[in-house]
């Protein structure tokens, strides 16, 4: 039996161990720890970008990222992402609390990254539960909120909507196997709540993300090469912790929607 070990009270498990790898055919095991930890680490796997792409076709349709600056598809393969720092280099992605993709429509769904180099120490990632986030909501807030639906923007707050990359969507979902219901709103790509300006919507956006990621929402994660993980890309924020130099990383990232 493999075994399951809760990071925190409300989000992130760890299946099996370096040690004891959980296996990766163990698909139902682990879609079942999705629903229940929403972020599911899984230490000890020998993968690739194509074994990694392989593998997260079981849970959906890749998403390709469009070209920017930052942007480095593995080669030839344009659904997986390199996540590459080099030392002294940008971190890719490293800027804020946010969710993968969810400028577009469809968004990402869950969202897989591998570690091939990490830094000895440093380079975490954070996660958020915008589940247990919506649930410690009072039920006022959670009623005034019910029908908002927000405006996704690749460019971010403060900028025009990127003609191409904007999507809207309901700031409260609710998840389709366990029921329950989570806020899916981030301050990298919220630019507004559709209806209001920016402005009418800045107080209520920052308090939601603010609330989001409260200590007790959230777990912590240290990489290991080899180390694959998983989390519901709806109902999650993450931080990747820029906090090293001097030392290269390279993770293998590959969204499904």
């Amino acid at each position: 039996m493999v075994e399951v070990t809760a990071l925190s009270a409300q989000i992130g498990a760890i299946l099996g161990s370096r040690a004891d790898p959980a296996p990766l055919s163990e698909i139902e095991l682990i879609r079942g720890a999705l629903v229940d930890h929403l972020v599911v680490v899984l230490p000890g796997q020998g993968m690739d970008p194509h074994s990694l792409d392989a593998f997260m076709d079981a849970f959906g349709p890749a998403h390709i990222h469009h070209e920017d600056q930052g942007v480095v598809h593995a080669t030839g393969l344009p659904s997986v992402l390199e996540l590459r720092k080099d030392p002294d280099g940008a971190l890719f992605g490293g800027s804020g609390w946010h969710a993968d993709a969810t400028f577009e429509d469809p968004c990402g769904k869950i969202t897989g990254l591998y570690a091939v180099a990490v830094p000895a120490v440093g380079g975490d990632t954070l996660f958020a539960s915008s589940i247990a986030a919506f649930e410690a909501l009072s039920p006022g807030m959670q009623q005034m909120i019910a029908d908002l639906k927000a405006v996704h923007s690749y460019d971010g707050p403060g900028r025009p909507d990127h003609h191409d990359l904007t999507a809207v969507h309901p700031v409260v979902r609710r998840h389709p196997e366990s029921g329950r219901r989570g806020l899916y709103v981030n301050n990298m790509f919220v630019t507004r709540f559709d209806g209001m300006t920016s402005e009418e919507s800045r107080s209520l956006l920052d308090f939601l993300e603010a609330h989001i990621t409260r200590p007790e929402f959230t777990c912590r994660i240290r990489w290991a090469p080899g180390q694959l993980v998983l989390w519901d890309n709806r109902f999650t924020l993450h931080y990747p912790v820029n906090d090293f130099d001097r030392e290269p990383r390279l993770l293998y990232r590959r969204v499904a929607v």
